[in-house]
């Protein structure tokens, strides 16, 4: 079960050039914060958990950022397991900061291991159950085809799910990405909406809400009508944060009003 909360924004499209700056915007805005796990040890969590101790923000989700680089279906040994420890220091960290939900990927780029999919299914067994144990769910995020070769559509990764059949592994969902694959992102989200741990809203090329190509009218309703997982902004920010950030708050303000 799902925690509820509001609209929650990732740590890199919050403006900011600190984490207190970071919290201070969203404590203003009731937002919750997605910590990025870019790589940091206990030194840096305890410092986390301090700054966190001063501000109503809570953490409801912590992105597996190095997964980026890592590469947990390759061949060689030694690159899996480096990419399984940072998911499971993840999974650590989002128990430490009281996060429901941790952002996994399965692979950027195309798996050079033998039977991969074999593979995929026993270690996110293996997430789940640690996620078990901290009572955190791995939420598993599709990422288009235009990022990696293997299972990079919504239905994919859903059937991915149901195959590890762990209650704390879940479906993921991103806007920009079910849009880049030429799905539609309405009726997408529509289908899988009881199914999505996690919904990200991003426009086309990683741009804030309203400042590419999707059309977030629909979307905003379809998620306020049938979704009742965690929603958060993500986007890469320009060469102005705080402006993309109001005007990301904008945009979802307006449509919500109309939509209502």
């Amino acid at each position: 079960m799902v925690r509820r909360v509001g609209l929650g924004c990732t740590e890199f499209a919050v403006p900011g050039d600190t984490l207190e700056a970071k919290l201070r915007v969203l404590e203003s805005h009731e937002m919750w914060l997605e910590l990025v796990n870019d790589g940091f040890d206990e030194k840096r969590l305890k410092n986390i958990l301090e700054i966190l101790s001063n501000f109503n923000t809570s953490i409801e989700s912590v992105q597996a950022y190095l997964q980026h680089d890592l590469r947990m279906l390759s061949a060689k040994d030694r690159d899996r397991k480096a990419a399984v420890r940072h998911m499971e220091e993840t999974i650590k960290i989002a128990s430490a900061v009281g996060a429901q939900n941790v952002v996994a990927v399965v692979t950027y780029g195309k798996p050079t291991i033998r039977n991969p999919r074999e593979k995929c299914i026993k270690i996110f067994r293996h997430f789940g159950k640690l996620g078990a144990e901290f009572n955190v769910v791995i939420s598993i995020e599709p990422l288009g085809r235009n990022r990696t070769t293997f299972l990079s559509s919504i239905s994919e990764v859903y059937d991915l799910v149901q195959d590890v059949g762990s209650d704390h592994v879940r479906l993921m969902a991103d806007t920009m990405h079910i849009h880049a694959n030429g799905e539609d992102v309405v009726e997408t989200i529509r289908e899988y909406a009881a199914e999505i741990m996690e919904l990200q809203l991003r426009d086309t090329d990683s741009k804030p809400p309203g400042q590419g190509n999707i059309d977030f009218a629909p979307v905003l309703k379809v998620v306020r009508e049938k979704f009742k997982g965690l929603t958060c902004l993500e986007y890469q920010p320009g060469l102005d944060p705080h402006a993309d950030f109001t005007k990301a708050l904008d945009t979802m303000a307006k449509i919500t009003s109309v939509t209502q």
